[in-house]
């Protein structure tokens, strides 16, 4: 027997109304097709509905019968798809404080089915199939909204953006903004938020800030639903709030190390747990910028490393949950490699100096240019810049040589620094209002042309 269970966040006689009516069985029953007439006064024992299985190109048509009822608590179906086989389900509502435990049994009803169904494999096989459904009458008994179709049109879209008082964040805000979007700037800092939403006025964006720290819960997810609240909803969210400590390990202060997680890691985490709600009820999208320290240490940033490692981990995890539970909401990452941004002089450094800067810096709007395609053509991830995608391959590929390279660039990073590092801002805001830090910078040929095309197309 193939027994299954899933909690429903709703009320026993929602779940028992999707379950009485017929016409509903094809939203929730996998391989179920069109119902052709019902029996009046289903679900009462003895009645049926006459319905069309699909088992790829082969269609079956019969019928499902009720062979017992306890409204709104159990029903028992005989389900038959002759020659296919005829089996028993029985559905149970065990009803909550926070909704609704629904369990489904399945076994075979006749000779053949038992054959069939009488294997590990054929009963694995049988699970999974009711899993599915299980889903899907979860979804249906809780009204989960269907999304609305995909546009390339980011005109009107609400988006918020953490980080967005400088750097990455606030030159996304200004792409977005210039296709038309409504942006929210997150950020610590009321002083940088209020010159990064100057700098976006001047160039005509309809822009507001919301002031909070990403690493403290309770305030993040405050200003969340403030910036929902003011927007009338959600449709796009940009994770871009950053931090850093340089040193060795050893010289790093834990604080320093904990509060580079707290910001990147648990930052992100939380914003997106706080904007999920608005987002599912939109059908809206997250895009999350990454690293290539997810996919490659950067040693002297050992806590940006193991933050930007646990991101993607944590990304790819939510991707598949989200689409296992046939949520509408899309999840990007974007990589870039090294950026010209302030960030680089407002580190928190264990050796009291700034280190060099790293050669061929991109520019932040080159990595703003993937963060808009991915707001309108959402994609698993993409690592921004060629060199980039060359250290991450060159780290997977030949990972020895590849080793000594990065310690060698460790020393020299440890080594040749001469300017001082003043306060950082893992524990204070440190948004200026500034995309650039300042030190020279390139753009992406592969995001200009993606840019080029993705305008053309839209």
């Amino acid at each position: 027997m193939a027994r299954n269970r899933i909690q429903v966040k709703a009320p026993r006689s929602a779940v028992f109304a999707v379950l009485s009516d017929p016409e509903r069985y094809p939203e929730w029953v996998l391989g179920a097709g069109e119902v052709r007439e019902s029996d009046e006064g289903f679900p009462r024992p003895g009645t049926r509905f006459h319905h069309t299985v699909k088992l790829g190109p082969l269609q079956v048509r019969d019928h499902t019968e009720v062979i017992e009822l306890e409204e709104p608590r159990r029903i028992v179906l005989r389900a038959k798809a002759r020659p296919l086989g005829t089996a028993i389900v029985e559905v149970e509502l065990e009803e909550h404080d926070d909704g609704t435990e629904v369990v489904m049994s399945e076994h075979p009803a006749d000779r053949f089915s038992k054959l069939l169904a009488g294997n590990p494999l054929a009963d694995l096989g049988l699970r999974l199939r009711n899993a599915e459904g299980l889903s899907r009458l979860k979804r249906a008994a809780e009204g989960a909204p269907s999304p609305p179709p995909p546009s390339t049109d980011l005109r009107g879209r609400r988006v918020l953006v953490t980080g967005g008082s400088s750097g990455i964040g606030l030159a996304s805000a200004e792409a977005l903004a210039s296709e038309g979007a409504r942006v929210v700037l997150l950020a610590r800092g009321e002083e940088g938020l209020a010159m990064a939403a100057r700098r976006l006025r001047d160039q005509g964006a309809d822009v507001q800030t919301v002031a909070a720290d990403v690493s403290d819960r309770e305030s993040l997810t405050d200003a969340v639903a403030e910036a929902t609240s003011r927007m009338g909803g959600l449709d796009l969210l940009v994770c871009s709030a950053a931090g850093l400590a340089f040193g060795r390990f050893v010289d790093v202060p834990p604080e320093d190390f904990d509060a580079t997680v707290a910001t990147v890691l648990g930052g992100s985490v939380d914003t997106i747990r706080a904007a999920l709600p608005a987002l599912e009820r939109a059908g809206g999208a997250i895009v999350v910028v990454g690293s290539v320290a997810a996919r490659m240490p950067l040693p002297t940033l050992s806590a940006y490393t193991a933050a930007k490692h646990g991101l993607a981990g944590f990304v790819d995890c939510l991707r598949i949950e989200l689409d296992e539970a046939g949520s509408s909401v899309d999840v990007s990452t974007v990589n870039p490699g090294a950026v010209d941004t302030p960030l680089w002089s407002h580190l928190e450094s264990a050796t009291g100096l700034l280190p060099p800067t790293p050669p061929g810096l991109y520019s932040a709007q080159a990595i703003a240019a993937a963060v808009l395609e991915a707001a309108r053509r959402p994609r698993r991830e993409r690592t921004v810049g060629g060199f980039a995608a060359l250290q991450v391959a060159a780290f997977s590929t030949v990972r020895r040589p590849t080793e000594a390279a990065l310690k060698a660039l460790a020393r020299l990073a440890l080594s040749a620094g001469d300017r001082p590092a003043e306060a950082g801002a893992l524990h204070r805001p440190g948004g200026t209002g500034e995309v650039s830090g300042g030190f020279g910078a390139r753009r992406s040929l592969a995001g200009a042309a993606t840019a080029v095309v993705s305008r053309v197309r839209g």
